[in-house]
């Protein structure tokens, strides 16, 4: 959450805390910060004032691509068209109500449910045994190299196809990460780490030295 005023600080973070859906919330006071934050982690939605020292919550907004979803928050009504034209997720009168920050956390749900429903709905398909194979991304859970070919494994079943690593990892979607030489993982899939195996549906999975902290640094990780 950016605002530069303490007291509006105060009052999302109480909303946020009594809500239970975030973990503790990330604070700033200016917009330049938050850009440090995102080049090194993720969030599903951030809160920004409009009126930001430097670099205003709309400057900010305009001025860089692929951000989360944006909730803009501004005592002045008259910014809710802008919010609009930059199509942010909602525009949060402040000083903010509890009922009324309730129904931005019900968009972002729904948000966020029709993006899961779109993602359990890709598919990629592959040559097996002389066919094409459909098969849904949303089910494989990693990806393992044998030489020329690749094994694909889902939960229900495993796949064995002619393909590079190099090649597949070029074709698939972000949240598969490679993790070894060997191994390409969903990261939706991943159980666990522990110290440098990843534990994906029982599987015990190695983690090279070499991508340790890329992993890493997808993970979400708190503490």
């Amino acid at each position: 959450m950016v605002d530069d005023d303490p007291i509006s600080q105060k009052i999302i973070a109480k909303c946020i805390q009594r809500s239970g859906v975030f973990e503790d919330p990330v604070l700033l006071n200016n917009a330049l910060s938050l850009k440090e934050i995102l080049a090194n982690d993720s969030f599903d939605v951030v809160f920004l004032d409009v009126e930001l020292p430097e670099l205003s919550g709309l400057d900010f907004i305009k001025a860089f691509e692929n951000l989360p979803q944006i909730v803009l928050m501004s005592n002045m009504k008259k910014y809710a068209v802008d919010a609009f034209e930059v199509e942010v997720l909602d525009f949060l009168p402040k000083p903010i109500e509890y009922g009324r920050f309730l129904k931005t956390l019900n968009k972002l749900e729904k948000l966020s449910k029709v993006i899961n429903d779109n993602k359990k709905d890709e598919n990629i398909f592959f040559k097996v045994n002389g066919k094409l194979q459909k098969i849904k991304l949303f089910n494989i859970l990693f990806f393992e190299s044998m030489s020329d070919y690749v094994k694909i494994i889902t939960k229900e079943k495993t796949y064995v196809v002619l393909q590079t690593m190099t090649k597949l990892q070029n074709s698939l979607p972000q949240n598969f990460v490679r993790c070894h030489r060997s191994y390409i993982v969903n990261l939706e899939k991943v159980d666990a780490l522990d110290d440098r195996v990843l534990e994906i549906e029982g599987h015990a999975i190695p983690v090279s030295r070499s991508y340790y902290g890329e992993i890493k640094n997808e993970l979400r990780i708190i503490g």
